[in-house]
């Protein structure tokens, strides 16, 4: 259809009237601003008010839709050609709407899906856990170029439960045989609010033949430092390597109880955090996860076994 010829026709029988846009509009309870885009042919009126329209401006739906004032005569013949062109209106706005509903239902799939991914992420992560940090991140970066030639290892706590102590031990293997374990780390919470999270950093320093452990929580910050590789000959020529947990760990926070008036922490909940691995002639890198049960490996001459536990409130 032709709007500008469809809009000047509007305009044409609304001056023959005596009517102006704006008592045109008011007989159609519209604005005037919408009957001065029918008349420049800007849009079309609503559907809705086609046959009131009409019978205002004392025309047929045919003149209206035709632009022009049609004679008996050719009444039929404007009729088919209109009825024809409303037709190939409709199958174009029909086109556009079905196109417009495939690309939101497309747009709203992608958001649910996005929306499912983030929420079943978050339902499955687990409420207390420890992490590697990333070693592309610019906090591993930094790290590494403050720590010197063997650079850092970091980790990072959150914790949603309350613990009371935080427990890092060492424990150190010789060709696959456990020699000594020892505390190096013992963090004490009792009597205040546990920290929702932290970070655990393992420094390794070859040169001097020790390794720095830091602790830094919401209170306060920790260090200590142990030494590996004592007394051994030729150990500046020992090659070096390192093995650390993957993903999000879930933290195992246990209850302490007391045996013969003694408090004490089931072994089972300690957790392997990482390991240093020295070798005079070969090196074999093992998971954490199966540190965890004492399988280090023969073939690594030295092995420095960290791993943590997390202790709750005392139960009787």
């Amino acid at each position: 259809m032709d709007l500008i010829k469809i809009g000047k026709y509007i305009a044409e029988k609304r001056k023959a009237l005596g009517l102006t846009q704006k008592q045109l509009a008011e007989k159609l309870n519209m604005s005037d601003k919408s009957v001065s885009k029918w008349e420049r042919g800007i849009c079309l009126p609503d559907v809705s008010i086609y046959m009131e329209l009409c019978s205002i401006l004392r025309i047929s739906i045919n003149e209206f839709l035709a632009g022009e004032d049609i004679g008996a005569e050719n009444v039929i013949e404007k009729s088919d050609s209109n009825l024809i062109q409303i037709t190939k209106e409709s199958k174009k706005k029909q086109k556009n709407l079905k196109t417009i509903l495939a690309v939101v239902t497309v747009f709203a799939v992608i958001v649910s899906a996005i929306l499912g991914t983030l929420f079943f992420h978050k339902l499955i992560q687990p409420k207390n856990y420890i992490t590697a940090v990333d070693q592309t991140s610019t906090e591993m970066k930094t790290a590494e170029l403050l720590s010197g030639t063997d650079g850092a290892y970091l980790f990072h706590y959150f914790t949603k439960d309350e613990f009371k102590t935080l427990t890092i031990y060492v424990s150190e293997y010789q060709s696959g045989t456990l020699i000594s374990k020892s505390k190096v780390a013992d963090l004490d919470y009792d009597g205040i609010d546990s920290p929702s999270r932290g970070v655990i950093a393992v420094v390794p320093d070859f040169e001097s033949f020790k390794v720095k452990l830091i602790v830094a929580d919401d209170y306060a910050k920790y260090s200590t430092d142990f030494p590996i590789l004592e007394n051994i000959e030729n150990r500046e020529y020992y090659g070096r390597s390192a093995s650390q947990i993957k993903g999000k760990i879930p933290i195992q926070i246990h209850s302490a109880s007391t045996i013969e008036g003694k408090t004490a922490i089931p072994s089972d909940s300690e957790q392997g955090l990482m390991a240093l691995i020295y070798g005079k002639d070969g090196l074999s890198g093992i998971p954490i996860t199966e540190m965890e049960k004492g399988i280090v490996g023969v073939e690594n001459d030295y092995v420095y076994y960290l791993s943590f536990q997390f202790g709750g409130n005392q139960s009787f």
